[in-house]
């Protein structure tokens, strides 16, 4: 009897639970929940004057702000009052990271240095500072506690073309990360700059004037080197950089020569230009294969459009081309016939290459097509070679039609397959503007891949982007 009654209260209490009703959790409560250092992570990803707008939603949220160890201020939504008073009103000891963009045409450089002091008297490890000046008249010089700061690890300057000159001996000897943009810096000024900074291990220089020469050979540590030379009055000019493993170099007109880059491991070189007349032909040719010539240990290699069109001009002209030890070929260009000599040239020349990534681009331009360059119109000698590949004119007309993808795909695969004999992997990524909405017909085309692959046993991957 005891034990048919046991039995019976268990089936009760049973149903009594499965008929219990689960309690909605009340998302305003569940984020009030949430301890402050959640708070905190969520609120770094905003502006520091929409944060302090979350102090009115309760009382929970009234002071959060107040110690995120993130700060995001744009002076120019804000007067000067304003960012006074909120860094008065904040309460964090340590800053982790600090945004500041400021303007000489509204603030004082008094005022300016007290908001760069602030966070410099919190141990700031991540800041950021953007100086601007819209009628490019004004200059303004850091503080001395700037140069002094210990806690930095990575740091940006951004300026309105203003000198970068210490006032003191610089001393970020915690500062991994470096970037300077739009700076005017002598080789004095960048010299100092690198003497206090004994860990430096990636160093970043955006249009910056009056460089000529860069020497890294005293920074031991440094390994990456990102470089942006679009505009003609920039610089460096020459490159020492003897233990950098990655080098990024964007350039225009002025050419860039590397003195030492014995230790580089990946490359990634690219070219800004509309034009070659026969003078700049000249220059841009023996600038481009004195490169190739120095990177010639580099692993991983990534060139432009413009850069693989004049490679094109030297195979045309019969200039030699150094041999590379590159395993891995980023190109980044159309299927436009002026870049394909170049293209060939460059995979007889890496007799180790294994992989090959192709992206495709969504402006194309032919630099020399219609130029006479020296007795030659590249475009007419490679029409009868190379006819297949339309010109950068003509290839928009081709674009959405999918026969002459297909043609496209299939020609520029088989001549890569026909100069890369070590290849084991190729990946297309085509624009947008090569797809329809025809699944039949891409569906072919994977299959024409996939039969290219096995017959050459490469393996080969289209892939769409969203370029």
């Amino acid at each position: 009897m005891a034990n048919r009654r046991e039995r019976r209260g268990r089936r009760q209490h049973r149903r009594t639970h499965s008929h219990r009703k689960v309690q909605p959790i009340d998302g305003a409560d569940f984020i009030n929940s949430m301890p402050d250092e959640i708070l905190h992570h969520i609120l770094s990803f905003i502006p520091t004057d929409l944060a302090m707008r979350t102090s009115v939603l309760s009382r929970r949220w009234r002071h959060v702000w107040y110690d995120t160890p993130c700060l995001d201020i744009n002076v120019c939504r804000l007067n000067g009052g304003t960012v006074n008073q909120t860094l008065t009103s904040y309460t964090a000891p340590k800053i982790t990271s600090f945004n500041l963009l400021t303007s000489l045409d509204h603030n004082t450089a008094p005022e300016i240095d007290s908001w760069i002091e602030f966070p410099i008297s919190r141990n700031v490890q991540n800041l950021s500072v953007f100086v601007r000046d819209f009628k490019y008249r004004k200059t303004y010089s850091f503080p001395v506690s700037f140069y002094l700061s210990s806690s930095l690890k990575q740091l940006t300057v951004t300026l309105d073309f203003f000198y970068m000159t210490p006032t003191c001996k610089v001393s970020w000897k915690s500062l991994r990360n470096l970037a300077l943009r739009r700076c005017k810096l002598p080789d004095g000024s960048i010299d100092t700059i690198l003497s206090g900074c004994p860990i430096l291990e990636s160093l970043t220089l955006d249009t910056c004037r009056l460089l000529e020469c860069l020497d890294l050979s005293k920074a031991p540590s440094l390994r990456r080197l990102d470089i942006n030379r679009q505009y003609c009055d920039t610089g460096p000019i020459a490159i020492v950089a003897p233990h950098i493993h990655y080098l990024r170099l964007t350039y225009s007109s002025t050419p860039s020569t590397l003195v030492d880059v014995s230790s580089l491991i990946e490359a990634n070189l690219n070219i800004i230009s509309s034009r070659l007349c026969p003078l700049t032909a000249d220059r841009y040719q023996t600038m481009v294969l004195e490169m190739l010539a120095k990177s010639h240990n580099v692993k991983r290699l990534t060139v432009g459009e413009t850069f693989l069109q004049i490679l094109s001009l030297a195979e045309l002209r019969g200039v030699p081309f150094p041999t590379l030890k590159v395993q891995t070929l980023i190109v980044k260009t159309e299927f436009v016939r002026s870049v394909i000599p170049g293209i060939s040239r460059l995979l007889q020349n890496s007799p180790g290459l294994k992989k090959l990534t192709l992206h495709t681009m969504q402006q194309s331009h032919d630099i020399m097509d219609m130029h006479r360059l020296k007795g030659l119109y590249p475009d007419q000698c490679w029409r009868s070679k190379y006819e297949m590949f339309p010109s950068s004119k003509e290839i928009y007309e081709m674009l959405g039609c999918n026969d002459a993808t297909s043609k496209l795909v299939a020609s520029f695969t088989e001549l890569v397959l026909r100069n890369a004999k070590t290849l084991e992997m190729m990946v297309v990524w085509l624009g947008g503007s090569y797809f329809n909405d025809d699944a039949q017909w891409f569906e072919e085309l994977l299959q024409m891949v996939e039969t290219l692959s096995h017959d050459n046993n490469v393996s080969i991957l289209l892939k769409r982007s969203n370029c």
